[in-house]
């Protein structure tokens, strides 16, 4: 009988201090919001914002994930930040030009375009903002129509430029894209901004396979597609290879750029922001 009385008191307090183990788990994981002597949780981040709510004293901490829209393809790409194109050396010049703003770097650029006397073509331009600071980029026309982007950082003007066609970009979302056509080649690029330059995300090309054989170009001269590549890796199809370019650039959110300003124009429209 005093086994069994003795057995009951321990098992009753087994269930007690099981409870009470419980209670303060459940402290843990759920602690009162309402008690400000805790300290401040926050989430390890690299740039974060903190705002008060009006009914506590306690800040909350926001998370702000750069490029945080896009793929984990253009993000590796990003932080790789390989370099492309150059920076404006002024005609005559053999060193690359100082600025002490974008406004002063755009206008000698497009008065150096306008007064080369080599150059029987008038340029054209546009401003246009692909990353999200408050510097446009300065899109323009040369001969036969092909077109380079500017942007500006470092003190200097920055310019992609090859034999490009036509340009889409996401505004303020650090991504332009551009297509080219080069002989039996069809080409095209998605560039970023990076510390004020620019930079590769990607490069694809196609082309035929032998551009040299009789069956790789159609009755009207275009080259007859059975080659592609993107980054050095070859893809097996068109299919593939708009699968594999959209994960560096989505297209159907992309904005054509295809108003283009006289430099009279462009530098009353730089000169006012």
């Amino acid at each position: 009988m005093k086994k069994k009385i003795l057995l009951t008191l321990l098992t009753g307090l087994s269930t007690v201090i099981l409870f009470a183990c419980g209670t303060k788990e459940a402290a843990v994981t759920e602690p009162d919001v309402a008690d400000t002597t805790t300290e401040e949780e926050t989430i390890p981040t690299t740039d974060t914002v903190q705002t008060e709510d009006e009914n506590s004293e306690e800040a909350v901490t926001i998370e702000v994930i750069e490029n945080a829209t896009h793929s984990e393809e253009y993000n590796l790409r990003f932080e790789a930040g390989e370099r492309i194109g150059g920076s404006y050396v002024p005609t005559g010049e053999a060193e690359v030009a100082q600025y002490g703003d974008w406004k002063e770097g755009y206008t000698a650029l497009i008065d150096d375009l306008s007064s080369d006397a080599d150059i029987a073509y008038e340029s054209t331009y546009a401003l246009i903002y692909v990353d999200d600071d408050d510097i446009p980029e300065l899109a323009y026309k040369t001969a036969g129509d092909k077109i380079c982007v500017a942007t500006f950082g470092g003190g200097c003007v920055n310019i992609f430029s090859s034999q490009i066609d036509s340009i889409l970009y996401c505004e303020r979302d650090n991504a332009l894209f551009a297509s080219e056509s080069v002989e039996a080649s069809l080409n095209d690029y998605v560039v970023a901004i990076k510390d004020g330059f620019w930079i590769a995300i990607a490069y694809g090309t196609k082309s035929p396979l032998d551009i040299w054989a009789e069956d790789s170009f159609d009755e009207n001269g275009n080259p007859i597609i059975s080659y592609w590549e993107i980054n050095e890796q070859e893809l097996a199809s068109q299919n593939e290879y708009d699968e594999t370019l959209g994960k560096y650039f989505d297209s159907a959110l992309g904005t054509s750029v295809t108003e283009f300003k006289g430099a009279a124009e462009i530098k009353e429209t730089i000169n006012s922001l």
